[in-house]
């Protein structure tokens, strides 16, 4: 057998059953856990309803579309670039990785859900009080797919969402050093690029850092038991299959 296929046939199956038992140390016993699931069920129920009054407050906003719109000492000095595209398949990327690093990490899912469907509540509520009409220099494209409409075409400036969900995730994450700092790039990234775009105020960006960590916090407070479970896991290194039955 040549030395190339010899490696080959090592190779692959000595990866599968690497790739299996780094999936059975990190799922092993979570999803026969019955609190695990109903955790599980809790966030994606928060999760929806943040979406869910996203696309209400985005609805009441409509009215607003073409209300006054305010100047803006960045927006004003800066040029405008079509960016529109990398803000919507970014999103997309975004999301994909956000998926991949709960499925390596699934002692995450439960509170990841829960924060980032607060944070888009809380988001909800912070757009309604700020009806301004999109900038001139915005463009606006009405031909495109929901998704698009939802991650560009609005007037839900304050505060960022491009922003705002990477820095959580980076908050979320803060325990994996490369994915706390992954995120945080991708925050500046976004930060950059809705500025460029004029899709955003200033102030929608640079309100992210003070905003969302104290969502971050509320959210540790009130799934504070999913927070444990995260530390038993990761940090106590004991098997941490049970959710604390109280503080």
């Amino acid at each position: 057998m040549p030395i190339r296929s010899k490696i080959l046939h090592w190779y692959f199956p000595t990866t599968k059953k690497m790739v299996r038992a780094y999936i059975a140390k990190k799922h092993g016993g979570l999803w026969k856990n019955k609190e695990f699931w109903m955790s599980i069920f809790i966030g994606a129920v928060i999760l929806a309803i943040g979406f869910d009054a996203s696309i209400l407050a985005r609805e009441h906003l409509k009215s607003a579309l073409h209300a006054q719109w305010g100047p803006d000492i960045f927006l004003d000095f800066l040029p405008v670039l079509g960016l529109k595209d990398f803000l919507v398949w970014g999103l997309e990327l975004l999301i994909v990785f956000f998926i991949g690093i709960l499925f390596f990490n699934p002692e995450y899912i439960p509170f990841s859900l829960k924060s980032v469907g607060l944070l888009y509540l809380i988001r909800s509520f912070f757009i309604i009080l700020t009806p301004l009409g999109t900038r001139p220099d915005q463009f606006v494209e009405t031909t495109k797919g929901l998704f698009y409409n939802l991650a560009y075409n609005s007037n839900d400036f304050f505060f960022s969402g491009h922003v705002s969900f990477p820095f959580m995730l980076a908050l979320i994450f803060w325990g994996l050093p490369a994915i706390r700092w992954t995120m945080f790039m991708v925050a500046a990234f976004f930060a950059a690029a809705v500025l460029l775009a004029h899709t955003h105020y200033s102030i929608d960006v640079f309100a992210v850092p003070l905003i969302v960590p104290t969502i971050f916090q509320v959210g540790r407070h009130f799934f504070r038991d999913d927070v444990r479970f995260i530390e038993s896991r990761r940090h106590l290194h004991i098997s941490g299959d049970e959710y604390p039955s109280h503080l």
